[in-house]
């Protein structure tokens, strides 16, 4: 009896593991078909844009080493560019189906001139009435991120995401003659967070959406970063896809420090225009 009731036990036993291994075969089959339909499957993308920026608007506050200084803005006040265009790369390396590494990065460069029409002070330097300053913005920024799609389907894939903006903030400003100069500068990585949401609305066409976020309050520096785009795009082929949409991001910070005391607030608007390609 004993030897029956085990011989009893090991099969049902066996029938129970070869159940289980015909069910995660089929749970398998089943996740590799559905990966397999997932909109917006492709491994390593790179995706090439050309970034107009059609509203540029920025005010500064430089205060000198005695913390005197008062608000001025760099389009109005100093004649600084209010557009251009510039390039700008971005890309993502997935993983796996839920995981994958983003990149961006980009390079703002703009200038000013202007007869003065007020007097102004900027850190340490004080310009009259009638004095002509030249004067740059320099905006870089190198984004790395990660992305975790928490809902997939044939359609649709939504996204949270988190990473480090790399940023480089510098002002420069002078007389004409090149006497007076100075400049500004404010750099660190930067925590953010934001959503992705995506959305295939045919084989051919799509919509996608991010939204970024950062909120910091420290003892040197308080203020926000935020990004917003919403862009359609249209696949050629297999490997090659072109979008078009918009773009708006802002920066306002109080800083008290020795490279920058003062405030940056910089709003951008535009279009971007890009195309993808698909490298896997």
């Amino acid at each position: 009896m004993p030897c029956a009731g085990v011989r009893r036990l090991y099969q049902a036993v066996s029938t129970l593991c070869v159940a289980l291994l015909l069910n995660l075969e089929v749970m398998n089959g089943a996740a590799a078909e559905t990966a397999a339909r997932a909109a917006f499957s492709e491994r390593f993308v790179m995706r090439l844009s050309s970034y107009y920026i059609s509203d540029a608007d920025t005010d500064l506050t430089v205060l000198s080493s005695d913390n005197i200084g008062a608000g001025f803005n760099f389009v109005d006040d100093l004649g600084g560019d209010d557009s251009l265009t510039i390039p700008r790369l971005d890309g993502y390396y997935r993983f796996n189906d839920a995981h994958r590494i983003e990149f961006s990065s980009f390079r703002i460069e703009r200038d000013g001139r202007n007869l003065l029409s007020i007097d102004l002070d900027i850190g340490d330097q004080s310009y009259s009435v009638g004095d002509t300053v030249v004067s740059r913005i320099v905006y870089e920024l190198f984004k790395i991120g990660y992305a975790y799609s928490f809902y997939r389907s044939d359609q649709v894939e939504l996204a949270v995401t988190a990473g480090l903006n790399l940023t480089d903030y510098e002002f420069d400003y002078e007389l004409a003659d090149g006497t007076s100069a100075d400049a500004s500068d404010a750099s660190g990585p930067l925590p953010m967070f934001g959503f992705r949401a995506s959305y295939a609305i045919n084989s051919r066409w799509s919509l996608h959406y991010l939204s970024e976020v950062l909120f910091i309050d420290t003892s040197d520096a308080e203020g926000s970063f935020q990004t917003y785009e919403l862009d359609f795009r249209y696949r050629f082929n297999e490997r090659f896809m072109i979008g078009a949409g918009v773009v708006r991001s802002s920066i306002d910070v109080t800083a008290e420090d020795t490279d920058w005391n003062g405030r940056i607030a910089d709003t951008h608007r535009g279009f971007l225009v890009s195309g993808s390609f698909y490298l896997d």
